[in-house]
């Protein structure tokens, strides 16, 4: 399945949470879904049209890596490869930041 944002969307795949905590603790799968939801670091997937139309400054691209407001947008899973992938779709304004590396 694919996904095509329009208007102003963009597809953000987000930072993976880990499923270990940093003390050694194994997180069940539904604490792992909250926290996956509230990442606000990821890479662009792609945009709709009239993604950064009308906003000033610089412009992200497919590909950069961005910071975006913690819970904005929709959090969508799809199974690729038989692998679970998680994406966030919201607004171009959601973005922050651009992150270099």
């Amino acid at each position: 399945m694919k996904i095509h944002p329009t208007e102003f969307k963009v597809l953000i795949k987000p930072d993976k949470v880990e499923s270990q905590t940093s003390g050694g603790l194994f997180l069940p799968d539904s604490a792992r879904d909250k926290q996956q939801f509230s990442v606000d670091r990821g890479e662009i997937v792609s945009f709709g049209d009239g993604f950064y139309r009308d906003l000033p400054g610089p412009k992200p691209e497919i590909g950069d890596r961005v910071i975006f407001n913690r819970y904005a947008g929709s959090l969508i899973t799809v199974v690729e490869d038989k692998e679970r992938v998680d994406y966030r779709l919201c607004n171009d304004k959601d973005i922050c930041a651009i992150l270099e590396e």
